[in-house]
């Protein structure tokens, strides 16, 4: 086999990857591209019926491809204090290897009012303030707190992995192209979105010596609890679809690709980045100013 052959460069079969918002969405699609390819699965996420849905998907897929991937279960909230620590001592107890973390999980709370250009500003006013303090803790105790204590807490065995290479001891976190533009008002998802991007830097710059690599991966519209397809529902982002150069949602497969692309031998040289995979959406964002010409 040539080492450039696509089996070579993108082999995980045999390796364990916990990924967390595993019970729906995009953590479901990496899901079940990971048991069409022989690595084991530990779905984390905090409702057992969801966790139960994916599992069922998986082992689907398995009699589909052959896979011989272990499917496993971990109902956990990752933005309690004490569920992300009972999450981790469990991890880390009962399986040997970690040798890819997805850091998938993540909620959305988002003012309650909406300001329109044009408007008056005791509209502003009341869209600005039309969202809570327990909205961005929420937010960031998922978002921001979650990703970051589980991951601090599966270092050891993520060195232990990136140890044996070809890209072992990967991290890949989910941001989202909202962190970089200001199109849209939603503040406690781009802030926490904001902060996450950094963290994939700071933390992939402090594990260098062991070489854990932490990246991130930015997605623009794939169908998900939090974005349904469904274009004409005011709270899902789909309604943005047709601004999308590419003129449509992403697919399974594209993101499956990526995350594979990370996690193997072919990006086992990617740290401490984000990829946006988003149909060229940062391409056609503005901003908006009411004209009365």
């Amino acid at each position: 086999m040539s080492s450039f052959s696509i089996p070579n460069i993108y082999e995980i079969s045999g390796r364990q990857a916990i990924v967390t918002g595993g019970g729906s969405g995009i953590g479901q699609m990496i899901c079940e591209g990971f048991a069409a390819n022989d690595v084991d699965v530990a779905i984390v996420d905090l409702f057992q019926e969801r966790i139960d849905e994916t599992i069922k998907i998986c082992e689907e897929v398995k009699i589909k491809t052959g896979s011989k991937s272990k499917i496993t279960s971990l109902c956990y909230d990752i933005g309690n204090e004490t569920s992300n620590k009972a999450l981790v001592d469990d991890i880390n107890k009962n399986y040997e290897n970690v040798d890819i973390l997805i850091n998938c999980a993540g909620i959305r709370r988002q003012n309650n009012v909406t300001f329109t250009p044009g408007e008056p500003l005791e509209k502003l006013a009341e869209a600005t303030n039309s969202i809570g303090w327990k909205d961005f803790h929420d937010v960031f105790d998922v978002n921001v707190f979650g990703m970051y204590f589980l991951t601090a807490g599966l270092v050891q065995k993520l060195g232990e992995a990136a140890a044996k290479g070809d890209g072992r001891g990967c991290v890949i976190c989910f941001s989202s192209p909202c962190s970089v533009h200001n199109n849209q008002f939603v503040p406690t998802y781009q802030l926490s979105k904001v902060s996450i991007d950094h963290m994939v830097r700071i933390m992939a710059a402090e594990f260098a010596d062991k070489y854990i690599r932490v990246n991130a991966i930015s997605p623009g519209l794939y169908a998900s609890r939090m974005t349904p397809m469904a274009p004409n529902d005011p709270t899902s982002n789909m309604k943005y679809v047709h601004l999308v150069p590419a003129r449509r949602a992403g697919s399974a497969e594209e993101m499956v690709a990526c995350v594979i692309f990370l996690s193997s031998k072919g990006g086992a040289y990617m740290d401490g980045r984000n990829i946006r995979m988003e149909g060229g959406r940062l391409l056609t964002l503005k901003g908006h100013i009411y004209s009365d010409e």
